[in-house]
């Protein structure tokens, strides 16, 4: 039997210590990652799974009813309007928050993240306090006939309302990553404002701000609290359409649960197909650009 002498045991000794520390942290952090992985399972996978394991095989029957049909046309335009206003009015707004310093850049920074606080109903009667009662712009809209009550109008502002803060933490987030001295440089050399932002932030973070856009839009399409309050339908060319949302509402307290996953699962599948191609036509844009 070979001898160790008391110095090589006590060497040991620490080695071990620390071995079994490092096995029972990682038993513990393999524990709590099996357990949000659980959570995860029963709250998102499980009731998304069953949705489409029950509904996928009535997704043509739903995309047969015509006014079903148009519910998803009128949230799509609805979502694209939103998604658009998102970028034309947070491009310059997370330009600026990332940028610059200002006395009252808390108060605004407090401000852009109100609509994601705000119960959506709430959202709703602000929107027609504000544009379409006697109060405000009110009497001023209805002198010139724009009308946001179960229009086009009021459901892009509701969801608009709502969906935009995402838009404009995402670009913001990717501009601050931005080395400002290249900025710096490029003013230096006589480059004005404008042409900084086009040739220098533009390129590096137009993925962000597809990013932003597509969450901005996916928000507005499952908006429904806001719209029961001002666009409940939208006139739609000569139709009133219900948003697909409160399509699907409709379909469930009139006929019945069955009816409701029918209709949710083609709305799910359709936007999937979306969502897809989207992210297809980002992939090839960003083999010409920056990612």
């Amino acid at each position: 039997m070979p001898q160790y002498s008391q110095a090589r045991v006590r060497e040991w000794r620490p080695s071990m210590t620390s071995l079994k520390l490092k096995i029972k942290s990682n038993i513990l952090l393999i524990l709590v990652l099996l357990f949000s992985i659980l959570i995860f399972s029963i709250l998102v996978i499980y009731p998304l799974a069953l949705l489409i394991v029950l509904g996928f095989p009535m997704i043509p029957k739903a995309l047969s009813v015509v006014s079903f049909v148009q519910a998803i046309e009128v949230t799509v335009v609805m979502s694209t309007l939103s998604a658009v206003i998102a970028i034309i009015m947070g491009t310059p707004l997370a330009y600026v928050m990332a940028r610059y310093e200002f006395r009252a850049k808390s108060v605004v920074d407090a401000v852009i993240d109100v609509p994601i606080m705000i119960p959506h109903i709430i959202v709703g009667i602000m929107v027609v306090l504000a544009f379409a009662s006697q109060y405000g712009l009110g009497p001023i809209l209805k002198a010139h006939g724009i009308n946001f009550i179960n229009t086009l109008w009021g459901a892009t502002t509701a969801v608009a309302f709502l969906s935009s803060t995402y838009y404009i933490r995402v670009v913001e987030t990717s501009i601050r990553m931005i080395n400002p001295e290249m900025e710096a440089v490029a003013r230096t050399l006589g480059a004005g404002p404008a042409r900084v932002f086009a040739t220098i932030i533009l390129p590096r973070i137009w993925r962000s701000m597809a990013t932003g856009a597509i969450l901005s839009w996916a928000r507005s399409v499952s908006e429904a609290g806001a719209l029961f309050i001002v666009a409940y339908y939208v006139l739609f060319g000569k139709n009133l359409v219900y948003p697909a949302s409160v399509y699907i509402y409709e379909s469930y307290v009139g006929i019945g649960l069955v009816n409701a996953v029918e209709f949710s699962a083609a709305l799910v599948a359709v936007m999937l197909v979306i969502f897809v191609i989207y992210r297809l036509l980002l992939s090839i844009g960003g083999e010409h650009g920056y990612g």
